[in-house]
């Protein structure tokens, strides 16, 4: 996405023969690899959080901090997944005008990531409950 970047804007203003499909690509690129970026900081734990206040909890009283705030995350992400869904449907007949692709590709971001989202927090949510069940002979990730 860099490169792409840094080539439509050498053509732009070194060239003056700006590119028709520089810019589409790079919001193509920006929001894939910003949603899937998400994605990958959901599953590694790395979201954000208040460790000022969870920091000083035991295991299984963060456990459960989490436990509540991932079962507000997931509803959530099943809106987006749904409505990502309908949005890219919709999207179906248009073209992005200089790469003519369907902006469907553009929208499936959205319940693509969404979906893959909800995937990890449902396995995080599975952890934690191991957590707070206090089955010792279970090895959970200590994401907090």
């Amino acid at each position: 996405m860099t490169f792409e970047v840094i080539v439509a804007v050498f053509f732009r203003y070194a060239l003056d023969a700006p590119l028709k499909w520089g810019e589409e690509l790079a919001r193509l690129a920006m929001v894939w690899a910003g949603l899937l970026g998400i994605s990958i900081a959901l599953k590694d734990g790395e979201h954000i959080g208040l460790e000022v206040l969870t920091g000083r909890l035991s295991r299984r009283s963060r456990a459960w901090c989490n436990l509540i705030a991932y079962c507000f995350v997931a509803p959530f992400l099943v809106v987006l997944l749904i409505w990502g869904i309908k949005i890219s449907q919709v999207a179906w007949g248009t073209f992005l005008p200089a790469l003519q692709i369907k902006w469907t590709w553009s929208h499936l971001a959205v319940p693509v990531t969404a979906g893959i989202q909800l995937v990890h927090i449902l396995s995080q949510i599975l952890d934690e409950i191991i957590v707070i069940s206090g089955q010792t002979d279970v090895v959970v990730d200590d994401r907090s």
